[in-house]
């Protein structure tokens, strides 16, 4: 069975989150067989999966960054993201359980870690990609998480955070999860912000959006354009040199929004609405490993 997951220029947190838990949950029974593919974490339902695989539906999102995927008799949709995700796959809505990295609870010891930091950062990863988000924070006083980093320095980092600010949809469910409080800055590209209420949706949770302007030149040319356009592709490999003009101006105007979001009061769950998802999800990794017996192995 083949673990399937989103991997972009750079590897980034949410969808690195695959190949870490996974197998702590399950055990060593991941290789390339195509013949079924388990889909986990991350806006992976598309339209352009291959036919012939069984597809294992464990928690994942429709994003609509595609269209929606054609669901016949090879698709095993266990639970999904949220509500919205329920809806546009037309299966029941209590099948929109939550994002499976709630599954975290299970294999993270989230309890008694020392805070180092007062507020900490993360950007989306494409953020961080074109972005001073990092030169911003430091003259914030507010550390920086960098999305791309591994995916243990990320954990810890979260759990060293008093209140993690977010633009990363995993910053914050990962942080939910492990009952770190988070506040949202909405995403800068427009196409990134839906998902993130498919998940609140699972939560009973109405998500307190804060908006933080492009902490670069290139990064508020890329968001005028639009993500998605040739020419912001272009601009995105080969436009830092864009960075250097102004770099001072965006820096602290980014810096001083940084600052006011952090006055923000941030936001969780409910403990019985995490604790209900996560329990929901133990019973179907079990209801899983009796229906394939390929699941179950020593970890």
């Amino acid at each position: 069975m083949k673990l399937y997951f989103y991997r972009g220029v750079r590897p980034n947190f949410g969808d690195e989150l695959n190949w870490w838990m996974w197998p702590k949950i399950f055990g060593n029974v991941f290789d390339e067989s195509q013949e079924s593919l388990f889909l986990g974490i991350g806006s992976i339902l598309f339209s352009s999966h291959p036919q012939a695989p069984r597809k294992i539906v464990f928690g994942s999102g429709y994003g609509g960054y595609t269209a929606l995927p054609v669901i016949d008799d090879k698709w095993d949709i266990r639970f999904v993201r949220g509500r919205m995700t329920a809806k546009a796959l037309g299966i029941d809505p209590s099948r929109g359980v939550g994002d499976s990295a709630i599954l975290l609870r299970s294999v993270v010891n989230y309890t008694g870690q020392v805070k180092r930091y007062k507020f900490s950062y993360m950007p989306h990863w494409e953020s961080a990609e074109i972005g001073l988000w990092k030169d911003a924070c430091q003259v914030a006083g507010i550390n920086y998480i960098d999305p791309c980093a591994e995916v243990d320095f990320v954990l810890d980092e979260i759990l060293a955070s008093e209140v993690v600010i977010t633009e990363a949809m995993h910053g914050a469910i990962v942080s939910d999860a492990l009952r770190v409080p988070w506040i949202a800055a909405q995403p800068i590209h427009s196409q990134h912000r839906a998902k993130w209420e498919d998940w609140a949706s699972a939560l009973d949770l109405k998500i307190k959006w804060q908006s933080i302007q492009p902490s670069s030149l290139l990064e508020a040319v890329i968001a005028k354009l639009g993500q998605r356009g040739s020419l912001s592709s272009k601009l995105q490999y080969h436009g830092k040199p864009l960075n250097a003009i102004r770099h001072d101006a965006f820096v602290i105007r980014t810096a001083q929004q940084l600052q006011k979001v952090a006055a923000v009061e941030p936001q969780l769950s409910s403990d019985s609405a995490i604790r209900n998802s996560h329990e929901t999800m133990l019973l179907e990794v079990e209801k899983l490993k009796a229906d394939y017996p390929e699941l179950v192995a020593s970890a």
